[in-house]
């Protein structure tokens, strides 16, 4: 990153020398007012004055750029986060809410990965922003998996116990587990499956940890994040059982089934309505995971734990809603 000249000031009176922070241009105005006084005690106080006030209208503009990032408003997410970014030129973390408001609000993944690495520059071994850049090259900037993989991996090995970051590892390995089960390696899809339940497992474990409490993190995800994740996990136990089933290891494939079905009634039970999910696709333009998409998930893993009436009790609901698919299995298995 191209850092800011800073020109230390130093100013004398009757023989005392007071050195003065670095200021940047958003200050300016404070030294013009505080230059006016003589008495250096005074000067110095008003200098302190201001700077804090400073402070605070930074760390305000923070928050804006949060609250509307979060409400999808995208024109004062972006304007609050540069006008925080003015006053405090070197606050990593402001450079790294700006890139995931360039992701999720802009899809201008560039310039998210531009204010990734003025992040890193800052800061080098910020864990967080390694495993974004990961995620970042692999969904959207058509990385390959092998080098932003390395990334995660960078990420992991200086915060190990970070939840967003197992999160992104557990997000990549999942896709990369349908990528191979979609070119029939199942074999691979096997073990991308078992690595990523194991980084949604890490994920749940570790989200109240205070000690890594993320707010832009947070504010990435519209609908709850233990809702999220548990669904997540659900669905990495789902394709474990079938591919267990594959390969006749029924002890495997009973096992991951039974937590398939567990992990999708947490997820119902502590989940929103499918009209708050609805509304939050509707008005952000996202594809999130609906109570239907459960509902129908979990009556499949019924259906082959032949308990019927569970099963078509939840395609019943899913089928409410809205879901084909739910709808199709009520009606073929004659519900």
């Amino acid at each position: 990153m191209k850092k800011k000249n800073f020109i230390p000031l130093i100013y004398i009176f009757a023989g005392i020398t007071l050195n003065i922070p670095s200021i940047s241009i958003a200050q300016n105005n404070i030294y013009e007012i505080c230059n006016k006084l003589e008495d250096p005690i005074e000067f110095r106080n008003c200098i302190t004055s201001g700077q804090s006030i400073d402070e605070t209208n930074a760390e305000e503009f923070y928050t804006r750029a949060l609250d509307s990032f979060d409400s999808a408003d995208s024109l004062n997410s972006i304007k609050f986060i540069n006008k925080f970014l003015e006053k405090s030129p070197n606050a990593k973390k402001g450079y790294i809410l700006r890139s995931l408001i360039y992701i999720y609000d802009f899809s201008e993944f560039d310039k998210a990965l531009e204010d990734i690495e003025k992040a890193l520059e800052i800061d080098k071994n910020y864990a967080y922003a390694h495993a974004l850049k990961g995620e970042l090259l692999y969904f959207d900037l058509g990385g390959s998996f092998s080098n932003s993989i390395k990334y995660i991996n960078k990420g992991l090995s200086l915060s190990p116990r970070d939840p967003h970051i197992n999160f992104i590892a557990a997000d990549v390995l999942l896709d990369n587990g349908f990528v191979h089960l979609d070119k029939d390696k199942k074999e691979l899809a096997l073990t991308y499956f078992e690595k990523s339940q194991i980084f949604l497992k890490n994920t749940l474990d570790y989200m109240d940890l205070i000690s890594y409490k993320n707010v832009a993190a947070e504010h990435t995800f519209p609908i709850d994040f233990r809702y999220t994740t548990t669904a997540l996990l659900g669905d990495a136990k789902y394709e474990l059982f079938f591919l267990y089933r594959d390969k006749k290891q029924r002890e495997l494939s009973k096992k991951y089934l039974k937590e398939a079905i567990s992990l999708y009634s947490t997820a119902i039970s502590i989940g929103p309505t499918q009209e708050e999910v609805e509304k939050i696709e509707s008005d952000r333009d996202l594809d999130l995971i609906t109570p239907a998409d459960l509902y129908r998930a979990r009556g499949n893993m019924f259906s082959w734990d032949k308990k019927w009436n569970q099963a078509c009790s939840d395609w019943k609901v899913s089928k409410k809603y809205g879901d084909k698919d739910a709808r199709d299995n009520y009606r073929e298995f004659k519900c």
